[in-house]
């Protein structure tokens, strides 16, 4: 029986303990794809104001459309999983990204792999390897589940942790090892200036990482 997330009891959340929390250290690794191109294109330390949109940790109000005070980023950081593996960060975002794609299009939006790095220590709501989410009533389906649940739950946290975190970080559906973030509007003013790399997927000098990845996953690569 697949397991169902409850509806968000914010009567339950408590201040955050230091077991609930993991760090984004400043200068801490954090990568993301974003679209360059297409009818939507981004800049790479842009955070999107659009939403709430199918994405499953947008912290947005309801309804869909432009909001200046909520927005947010997804990307992926090296973190140890509990069970101490590392997952890369580029596989990460493939699968992120592409998984439910079934392959990864090197052209339509020009998609660009950016590494990028924060000014100040990040601190992020853990929803993969502590046990907040059991104390409050919620469950691992936060991060496999209905995406709209997981939305109604990330308002709450957002509203209700607005001084305490900056965003959450989860374990990705597609790939349970790795570790997700989904950083909000607090974080985009740390945003260093400058990335550390930013290339187009297509770029040679990622083509055999994201072609090895992309087997791995069990992705097409459309060249």
């Amino acid at each position: 029986m697949t397991e169902k997330l409850p509806s968000p009891d914010r009567g339950r959340f408590r201040p955050t303990q230091d077991r609930d929390v993991r760090y984004v250290r400043a200068g801490t690794v954090v990568g993301r794809i974003y679209r360059a191109g297409g009818s939507h294109p981004a800049s790479w330390y842009e955070f999107r104001h659009w939403g709430p949109t199918g994405a499953r940790f947008d912290p947005h109000p309801e309804p869909e459309g432009p909001h200046p005070d909520h927005s947010v980023m997804y990307g992926a950081v090296a973190f140890p999983s509990g069970t101490g593996q590392v997952y890369p960060i580029l596989k990460t975002c493939l699968a992120e990204v592409y998984r439910d794609r079934g392959e990864v299009d090197l052209r339509r939006d020009d998609p660009h792999f950016v590494l990028m790095t924060f000014t100040r220590d990040l601190r992020l709501l853990d929803l993969a390897d502590s046990d907040w989410l059991t104390r409050v009533g919620g469950n691992a389906a936060i991060s496999s589940g209905d995406r709209a649940q997981s939305r109604a739950w990330a308002r709450e946290i957002s509203a209700a942790y607005f001084d305490e975190v900056d965003g959450v970080v989860y374990s990705p559906s597609n790939v349970p090892p790795a570790r997700a973030v989904a950083l909000w509007q607090w974080a985009e003013p740390a945003v260093a200036v400058q990335p550390l790399s930013n290339l187009s997927l297509a770029h040679p000098g990622l083509r055999p990482a994201v072609e090895q990845f992309a087997y791995e996953l069990g992705l097409a690569v459309v060249r």
